[in-house]
């Protein structure tokens, strides 16, 4: 069984190819990882957000059960740092009939990542250009009809590196998208993924 463990302190010694780095260094506090071996007084212990392994004291880890954390429970492992936080350290994102679900990022995780997306002239141009409530469109990903506002809500779709905006399309895909992070090598993958299944078909 995996023996998650939080890092309350966020301090320890790299361990990089088989070798302990000689003094103590700081990583994100409250980080979440693995327990790989146990040293003495001290713990392998691999931590998942930055796939890094850390010597660290038995006295700064803590034992963690991660499927007792979420929006239901009084903390919440960010998706992006893997530190584990007070929920309410992330943005409300909707309700449902089971209560309030937050997002996946934490709220220093979120301004990290919407800073990295300044609102650039054409992005500015372009927001005049968007499709108003019930007019039809056509989604360049999807292809799905719809109508605006009604059927389906229109985004502007950004690189989150320029901050321009490349075009509007539905919801749904936006929020596809934003699952493989915006990024074309995840898009890659899951084809390939989806290649590699298909043939064994």
């Amino acid at each position: 069984m995996n023996k998650w463990v939080v890092c309350k302190q966020g301090k320890g010694y790299l361990f990089k190819d088989n070798v302990q780095e000689k003094f103590e260094t700081n990583f994100g506090k409250d980080a979440v990882g693995l327990i790989k071996e146990e040293r003495g007084e001290y713990f392998l212990v691999w931590l998942i957000g930055s796939d890094s392994h850390w010597i660290i004291s038995r006295n700064e880890v803590k034992q963690i059960d991660v499927t007792k954390t979420g929006d239901k429970f009084d903390f919440k492992i960010c998706n992006v740092c893997h530190c584990l936080k007070p929920t309410e350290k992330f943005d409300r994102n909707q309700n449902n009939l089971h209560g309030i679900i937050r997002r996946p990022t934490c709220q220093k995780c979120r301004t990290s990542i919407d800073k990295r997306a300044p609102k650039t002239k054409q992005a500015k141009q372009m927001e005049k250009q968007k499709p108003k409530k019930g007019e039809p469109f056509t989604c360049p990903i999807c292809r799905k009809r719809s109508i605006v506002g009604v059927t389906a809500k229109i985004v502007a779709d950004h690189d989150h590196h320029t901050g321009n905006i490349r075009d509007f399309i539905c919801d749904s895909c936006n929020t596809g998208l934003g699952r493989f992070k915006n990024g074309e090598n995840y898009l890659m993958n899951a084809i390939n993924y989806i290649k590699d299944h298909d043939a064994l078909d």
